[in-house]
This record gives structure tokens, sequence and C-alpha cells, in this order.
């Protein structure tokens, strides 16, 4: 099993199996996505993933979107409050990462 890179979402708010699986869903939010995929880009076991995942369903974070032959997918619940609010932090995250490669530039230049 492979070990993500973290991102800056995970450096800011802590490199956690919750918050890794977080970001993954936050930087795919638009996409459908199976709970074994999501394990696999993680870097997680599967039964450690239906776990979060079924967390995240009891929290609302996600909801079920299709069924794929017999794969269940879900998608970020961006209704949810807290999703919003997470959506909100991961993109302050990645202006943080522009801002910083702006910076960069502008020294080097």
């Amino acid at each position: 099993m492979k070990m993500k890179d973290i991102g800056v979402f995970c450096e800011v708010y802590g490199n956690t199996t919750h918050n890794r699986v977080l970001e993954y869903l936050l930087e795919n939010q638009d996409l459908d996505f199976a709970i074994g995929d999501t394990a696999k880009e993680v870097g997680i076991s599967k039964p450690k993933a239906y776990d979060i995942m079924s967390e995240f369903g009891k929290k609302e974070y996600v909801k079920k979107s299709r069924i794929v032959g017999k794969t269940q997918l879900y998608v970020l619940n961006k209704e949810n409050k807290i999703v919003k609010l997470f959506m909100k932090n991961f993109k302050e995250c990645l202006n943080l990462i522009i801002n910083e490669a702006s910076n960069k530039k502008e020294i080097v230049v």
C-alpha cells in the first residue's frame, strides 16, 4: 500500500487518517468515488476506509450517488454546512500554495 504525500490541507490541519481521506475527497469534490479506490489513493486498508466512510456518512459529509456494477459510489455532500466549511478551508489552503509560489517567483526575478 502506498503512502500518499500529504497535501497542504493536512499540513495545516494535521496529518491524520481522517484528514487524509477528507483531503482526497476535497481534491476530487466533483467526482464520484468508490471506497476501495479511496483506500488505495490515501494509502490505507479497505476496512479502515469503510470505517471512515461510514463515519462520514453518518455525519452526512458524503452521500451515496450511484452504483456501477456491484460498486457503490459516493460524492461529497456539498450541501452539508461542515463540508462547505471544509471546502472553504481547502480553497484557502490552495491559495496559500499559490501565494507562496508567487512570492518565490518575485524573489527569483
